[in-house]
């Protein structure tokens, strides 16, 4: 396999990865919410909030750019020769 067909793969695979592990963080966070001590740690909570979407985004865009920069390298023509 060329590197641009394994950054294809390797991208898909990324964004089908956060499809699966979105409910998993999701599950752990509502169980970090529900503790009744959260409000003496600062900070805490907002943060345990916004985490699941940051994984979910973070794992979503570098599968996309990942599956980008493979079709990319795969093309011929101007596309397939980098920044120039």
């Amino acid at each position: 396999m060329s590197g641009g067909m394994t950054k294809v793969v390797v991208g898909l695979v990324m964004i089908a990865v956060a499809f699966i592990i979105f409910p998993i963080v999701l599950s752990g966070a509502s169980i970090v919410l529900g503790n009744s001590n959260i409000a003496t740690y600062t900070g805490l909570e907002t943060v345990v909030k916004i985490a699941p979407l940051l994984v979910f985004l973070g794992f979503l865009f570098g599968g996309g750019f990942l599956t980008f920069q493979g079709f990319r390298g795969e093309g011929g023509g101007k596309a397939g020769r980098g920044l120039h």
